[in-house]
């Protein structure tokens, strides 16, 4: 299976001010890796370096975020082009989504993702075939009846 990691599922990877969603999303990652295809974007890449250069505290260092960024990079990155940015201008419309999150549905659909992982999109949501997937979401319940 091909899986999509948003943006902010790597931010709780490196954030070492919420060190529990940083170790559950680390050892959830990994077993994610082991198992899937995992796809990025270059939108994902861009504003993964302006939450760690700017919006974290402390901020990390360059080389850090280098690091960072080059790891990501190791899987596969989905780059825009013109026709993702009218198709995603299209789908906010269509689908009452902010732009940013247009862009990275739009990349996952792209690049033939049956999932996308994100805190933000709205869990169990659908776009065509891929399904939107909340890795915090708690387990859904059974109805005994």
């Amino acid at each position: 299976m091909r899986a999509f990691i948003d943006t902010n599922l790597w931010v709780y990877r490196l954030d070492r001010r919420e060190p529990a969603k940083s170790a559950f999303i680390h050892s959830w990652l990994r077993n994610l890796a082991a198992e899937h295809e995992i796809v990025v974007s270059t939108q994902v890449l861009i504003e993964l370096r302006s939450v760690l250069t700017r919006k974290l505290k402390p901020a990390f260092s360059w080389r850090d975020t280098r690091d960072a960024l080059e790891a990501i990079a190791e899987f596969e990155v989905v780059p825009a082009n013109a026709n993702m940015v009218l198709d995603a201008h299209q789908l906010a419309g269509t689908e009452q989504l902010s732009w940013f999150d247009a862009l990275i549905v739009e990349a996952a659909i792209r690049s033939g993702c049956q999932r996308l992982y994100s805190e933000d999109l709205g869990h169990d949501r659908r776009f065509r075939d891929l399904a939107v997937i909340n890795p915090f979401a708690p387990p859904a319940t059974v109805d005994p009846s």
